[in-house]
């Protein structure tokens, strides 16, 4: 074969060559430029998936053979998205054990802090509810969120007041005698209490309101200060009953009974024949007392006396007595002074 034959052949074949690698080169660069790749990134690990034509995320998925999402679980771009190529990442949901009060449950979350947990969760906080971990810090996954409610609870407790014994000075008594001037009665008081409950435990009470329903009455007895320290300008003996403005109980220092004269009757005054005894004289009758003579009636004549009680028992109690009794030489006025008594 002379040269000039195999230097055409050669040239032939060079082309030919050249036409195929031509073919070869632009099939990839179609191929190449169809071609749309994808990586799911689920929670660190890789897939890699190529595909000719763009794809949902949902569809990429599938072809990754991933698990099957929970609805906690968060993907991005969203599973609905259709993306032409890069990667999808999903952030698997944790499950964490969260308890409110006594009551439990798992729940799966891809949040940071034990707040976030609890806002995505529905838990409204209180400003006085326990949280632990705290709201600021990251969700224990490997432990509890705990939850205890600050809640409150009122009741109310009656309680008595026992009236307690007084001692009072009568300077209108004879020394030496006493009597029971005001009936004690107990008294009633209605407290209402808070208490505060963290969760089912109380931790606190505290009285938040006090109300009197009955008022204590103390128990009065009047004291007898009175002595015969002036001379009479007379002295009779005389037949000494006693009476008082009710049938039972005890003045309470609201009621009043007026005498003939005029003046309010009480322990220190008394009823007299005013023939024998004008209406305002001072007396000190025996065994009773200073009386200033502020009342009559049809059955007091000549040597009778009737001494005013605040109490009717008291007055059953002195009954009838033979008495002395001492006109003394000094007015009404005269004799308050004296006792102190305005």
């Amino acid at each position: 074969m002379d040269t000039t034959r195999l230097v055409r052949v050669f040239h032939r074949r060079k082309a030919i060559l050249f036409a195929v690698l031509g073919v070869l080169l632009g099939g990839l660069f179609l191929w190449s430029a169809g071609v749309h790749t994808y990586v799911v990134n689920d929670a660190g690990n890789k897939t890699r998936i190529v595909a000719f034509h763009s794809m949902s995320v949902s569809t990429v998925l599938a072809k990754a053979n991933t698990r099957v999402l929970r609805p906690e679980d968060v993907v991005t771009p969203d599973v609905a998205a259709v993306i032409p190529q890069g990667e999808i990442a999903i952030v698997r949901a944790k499950p964490v054990t969260l308890t409110i009060d006594h009551t439990s449950e798992t729940i799966y979350s891809t949040v940071w802090t034990v707040g976030e947990l609890l806002a995505d969760n529905g838990v409204k906080l209180n400003t006085e509810d326990k949280v632990s971990p705290d709201p600021k810090d990251p969700v224990p996954y490997t432990e509890d969120v705990v939850v205890k409610r600050t809640t409150y609870a009122y009741t109310s407790k009656t309680e008595a007041i026992a009236y307690q014994r007084v001692y009072k000075k009568n300077p209108y008594m004879e020394v030496g005698r006493s009597y029971l001037s005001v009936m004690g009665q107990n008294g009633f008081l209605k407290r209402t209490i808070k208490v505060t409950k963290v969760g089912q435990q109380a931790v606190g009470s505290a009285v938040v309101k006090t109300q009197t329903i009955k008022a204590v009455v103390h128990e009065v007895y009047d004291v007898g200060t009175a002595r015969l320290d002036l001379k009479p300008t007379r002295t009779y003996t005389m037949s000494a009953t006693a009476y008082s403005n009710r049938s039972s109980a005890i003045l309470d220092g609201k009621d009043h009974l007026y005498g003939y004269s005029g003046l309010s009757l009480h322990y220190g005054t008394c009823a007299v024949d005013r023939r024998l005894i004008p209406m305002g004289t001072v007396l000190y009758v025996q065994g009773y007392g200073y009386a200033v003579a502020a009342d009559t009636g049809s059955s007091i004549n000549g040597n009778r006396i009737d001494l005013f009680f605040n109490s009717f028992g008291d007055a059953c109690h002195w009954g009838r007595q033979s008495v002395k009794v001492y006109v003394l030489p000094i007015t009404r006025s005269q004799l308050y002074k004296k006792l102190g008594i305005k």
